[in-house]
């Protein structure tokens, strides 16, 4: 499904580039979604199928913009990872200024409310990358925190994994043709 014509950034690369944090999804529910979309024809981004030693952020954060969908999986261990909030904040810089990629978030196991801030969880995360990262890191990434939790799409909290990819590839590969036409999104209950 992936396009991969074209020359320099603007060419798409993947149909969806996953954000997550490692040691909370990686070899759980990310792995089984990545497998899942794999398997159905879909040309997915993530780290630890692509990213090597020696491979620099600029990289990764390029494979952002190389994707026609992102999809932060947002875990309680999410804001603690500085690479997940630059993907997130490189996401929202994207669209807010190209309306691409779409951003279609995965509540793994926290709210809206967690990642809109309204809890001590990823407040208190984003506390400690100010202290390393500065005030102006700080403010982005909350921004960008801030405005992807207002996006709610899906939530796994006490949901079986394989019903929440069914729903997430009722959607996503619509949307990597959308060009043909658009879907809504479905919202979480």
């Amino acid at each position: 499904m992936a396009s991969t014509s074209g020359s320099g950034a603007s060419a798409t690369q993947y149909d969806v580039f996953l954000s997550f944090r490692g040691p909370d999804t990686r070899n759980n529910f990310t792995d089984v979604l990545y497998r899942t979309m794999v398997g159905q024809g879909i040309f997915a981004y993530r780290d630890s199928e692509e990213l090597h030693a020696g491979d620099r952020i600029d990289d990764l954060l390029r494979e952002v913009g190389n994707s026609k969908i992102c999809i932060p999986v947002f875990s309680r261990g999410y804001a603690s990872s500085p690479w997940c909030l630059r993907e997130l904040a490189r996401m929202m810089e994207l669209y807010e200024s190209t309306g691409k990629p779409e951003i279609l978030p995965i509540f793994f196991d926290v709210s809206a409310s967690d990642v809109k801030l309204r809890t001590e969880l990823y407040a208190e995360g984003l506390e400690k990358h100010e202290r390393r990262h500065g005030n102006e890191i700080r403010q982005r990434w909350k921004a960008a925190l801030r405005k992807v939790g207002e996006i709610k799409v899906w939530e796994v909290q006490g949901k079986p994994y394989g019903e929440v990819i069914e729903l997430v590839l009722e959607v996503v590969p619509f949307r990597c043709s959308r060009a043909i036409f658009r879907v809504g999104l479905p919202t979480s209950t």
